[in-house]
């Protein structure tokens, strides 16, 4: 009787054991997922702010390009009108001096 106790007491102590190998198993696997969500999560934010950033020096560049041109422009109006005032300068003082003597 006391060797069937014994034995009794002996496969709770593996039952135990084997119970707490699990739990502790359980445990670890939890914090391994827990882990993989963590750098899964940190990826996504990473990848959304590199794209961003792509986004944000795409438009930048395209607005630098834009200005360049207006810029551009500007100063090939601003040399015609240069060019139209020197043409018409002698024209435009005869103008104005014969106004003011007439």
């Amino acid at each position: 009787m006391e060797e069937v106790i014994k034995k009794i007491i002996q496969i709770e102590e593996q039952a135990q054991s084997i119970i707490s190998e699990a739990i502790q198993e359980k445990e670890r696997k939890e914090k391994e997922h827990e882990d993989k969500i963590q750098n899964l999560h940190e990826t996504i934010i990473d990848n959304a702010h590199k794209k961003v950033e792509q986004i944000r020096a795409r438009e930048f560049e395209e607005i630098n390009e834009k200005k360049t041109a207006m810029e551009d422009k500007c100063q090939a109006q601003l040399g015609r009108m240069q060019n139209n005032a020197n043409q018409k300068m002698d024209q435009w003082v005869n103008e104005l001096v014969n106004r003011v003597l007439d």
